[in-house]
């Protein structure tokens, strides 16, 4: 008996999350990235991002720097203060730029600082497209798409 095989690939969907307390900001950016293909979780607020991380840790993180309660600041802080998440890729939203405490992100590993008043959202999906993708978890990743090849 003869067969054909048939090889399976396996495409990861890349898994942004979005920390923003504007939900229609967060919503106009979710929406773009998920029609490039991307998974996209968006949480409110510091705790409620701990949580997300503690779930499913993502390709790329955008977080806001002011938020009520836990700033942005101090959330990038206890995300690189954990070793499973040190070197997520994470971008800054900002509606100061100017602020001089952006200056220093750098040190804690921020790649790239967005103004959310006049965000680019192709220079957005061009910077979540360059991050490189975290090793899928051992057994079925249900965020993969399998097509046949």
């Amino acid at each position: 008996m003869t067969g054909h095989v048939r090889s399976l690939t396996v495409h990861r969907v890349p898994h942004v999350l979005i920390i923003d307390d504007e939900p229609d900001g967060c919503a106009a950016v979710a929406e773009y990235l998920t029609k490039a293909g991307h998974v996209v979780r968006c949480v409110p607020n510091g705790s409620e991002a701990l949580c997300a991380l503690g779930e499913r840790i993502p390709d790329a993180i955008l977080l806001d720097v002011l938020m009520p309660g836990m700033d942005g600041m101090a959330l990038l802080r206890i995300i690189r203060s954990y070793l499973q998440w040190a070197n997520v890729p994470i971008a800054m939203l900002t509606a100061y730029p100017e602020d001089p405490r952006l200056w220093r992100l750098a040190e804690h590993g921020v790649g790239r600082v967005f103004a959310k008043s006049k965000v680019n959202l192709d220079e957005l999906l061009a910077w979540v497209n360059a991050q490189p993708a975290r090793a899928a978890p051992p057994g079925a990743d249900p965020l993969s798409r399998h097509t046949d090849a």
